[in-house]
């Protein structure tokens, strides 16, 4: 069974690896993994306030260096609301 990816998610995945100057990035890394460091943290934060712009309760998100991409685009769609 293939899994279906959201929009948002493949996106995500497509500028952090833009970000990390890598061809591709698999979403079921953890961050640390990926190479996203404390340096460059606020970049990924930028790129999702750019795919999220309804999240609401940003204090309900729960990530660190063992977030995954995927695991970040559930959270944040399930926080999100529809403008």
């Amino acid at each position: 069974m293939e899994l279906v990816e959201s929009k948002t998610i493949s996106e995500l995945t497509t500028q952090v690896a833009q970000m990390l100057n890598k061809d591709e990035v698999d979403p079921d890394t953890p961050i640390a993994e990926l190479g996203v460091d404390s340096l460059n943290i606020v970049e990924v934060i930028l790129i999702c306030e750019q795919l999220y712009p309804g999240v609401m309760n940003p204090e309900n998100l729960v990530f660190d260096e063992h977030t995954t991409l995927r695991e970040m685009d559930t959270q944040l769609l399930e926080n999100s609301v529809e403008i």
